[in-house]
C-alpha cells in the first residue's frame, strides 16, 4: 500500500490565540513524521508532499503529488471563534471515496484526545470542485483525499493536549492502527540488511527490531551501528578507548590500511596499533603481521 502524507502548513503558522506556545506547523510536522514512522511497521510505502518544514508548496501540486497512492492525508488542527469547540473533524472528497476511513480517523481522534464534541466527516464544494485544493489535486489524480482536523487550536484542552510530544506518538500510533484495521494491513518483521531513514540498517529477524549503538557481526565481518540503527562507514570510531576504522562498505578494517594518505595497522580485533608492529616476511617474502597469519 501507497498513502500520500501532507503536513499541512509550514514555517511557523497558526499560531494558537489560547497558548502562545503552539503553532499548527509544528504539530503537523511532528505528527506526519510519527505516522510515517507507524506505518512502515506495516510496510507501507510513505509518500511526504515537504522535504523540510520551512519549503512551501501550493496546494493544489500537494494533493496532486499522491498521484498512484492509496490514500492522501493532510494534517491540521482547526479554528473557530468559540473556545468551547472541539470535535475532530475530516474533510472528504465530495466524491465519497474517502469517507469511510475519514470517519474512522476523526472517530480516532475523539476517543484518543477525548474531547467532548463527537466526529464528523464534512464534504466542502468550490467552483472547480472540491472546496480544498489539496483534495482537489488529490482528487485530480485519482487518488482518495481527506483534510484531518485534530480538534482546535482555540480550545485551551485541546492545545495543551496536542502541545505534549507523547500524546502525539500515542495519537499517531493509534490513527495508523486505524487505518492498518480498516485496509486489513498486517505489521511484517523486517529482516537483515534494509536501506531505510538516509542510511543501512540490519535487522534481526527473530525480533524486527534493528541493531543501534552497537557492533554486529554478519558473515566474517563486523558492522557498527549508531543510535539511529545506521551504519556507519568510511570513518573512524573509538570505542572502549580504542579506534576502529570502518570501511567504504561498513565493515570493520584489520590489517594495514591507507586512509587519506597515511598507513595505519589495526589488528584482528580491529583495534588500531599506537605501540610499535614487527612485519615479518613468510617463506615466500609477503609481509605478515602479528595475529594475522593465514
Amino acid at each position: 500500500m501507497r498513502i500520500c502524507l501532507d503536513a499541512g502548513h509550514y514555517g511557523k503558522y497558526n499560531r494558537s490565540p489560547v497558548d502562545g506556545r503552539y503553532y499548527e506547523s509544528d504539530m503537523v510536522w511532528k505528527l506526519h513524521l510519527l505516522q510515517k514512522r507507524f506505518l512502515e511497521e506495516y510496510n507501507v510505502e510513505v509518500v511526504l508532499t515537504r522535504v523540510t518544514q520551512e519549503k512551501d508548496r501550493g496546494l493544489y501540486e500537494r494533493g496532486a503529488a499522491s498521484a498512484g497512492c492509496d490514500l492522501f492525508i493532510s494534517d491540521h488542527s482547526n479554528a473557530a471563534e468559540q473556545k468551547t469547540v472541539d470535535y475532530p473533524v475530516s474533510y472528504c472528497a465530495i466524491n465519497g471515496s474517502a469517507d469511510g476511513i475519514g470517519l474512522a480517523l476523526a472517530e480516532c481522534a475523539e476517543r484518543v484526545m477525548g474531547t467532548r464534541q463527537k466526529a464528523r466527516i464534512e464534504h466542502r464544494s468550490g467552483s472547480h470542485g472540491d472546496y480544498y485544493g489539496v483534495v482537489r489535486g488529490a482528487t485530480a489524480v485519482g487518488t482518495p483525499g481527506l483534510i484531518l482536523e485534530h480538534s482546535f487550536h482555540t480550545n485551551p484542552a485541546a492545545t495543551a493536549w496536542l502541545l505534549n510530544d507523547s500524546n502525539l506518538e500515542q495519537l499517531a500510533k493509534a490513527e495508523v492502527e486505524t487505518i492498518a484495521g480498516f485496509y486489513d494491513l498486517k505489521k511484517s518483521k523486517r529482516s537483515g540488511w534494509v536501506h531505510e531513514n538516509g542510511g543501512e540498517r540490519f535487522y534481526l529477524g527473530d525480533s524486527g527490531q534493528y541493531v543501534a549503538n552497537d557492533w554486529y557481526k554478519d558473515g566474517d565481518k563486523w558492522y557498527w551501528f549508531d543510535g539511529n540503527g545506521h551504519m556507519a562507514a568510511d570513518v573512524w570510531y573509538q570505542y572502549k578507548g580504542s579506534w576502529y576504522y570502518l570501511s567504504q562498505d561498513g565493515s570493520m578494517a584489520k590489517g594495514l590500511q591507507a586512509v587519506d594518505g597515511k598507513w595505519y595497522y589495526l589488528d584482528q580485533d580491529g583495534r588500531m596499533a599506537t605501540d610499535p608492529v614487527l612485519l615479518v616476511p613468510d617463506k615466500d617474502g609477503a609481509l605478515q603481521w602479528p595475529g594475522m597469519a593465514g
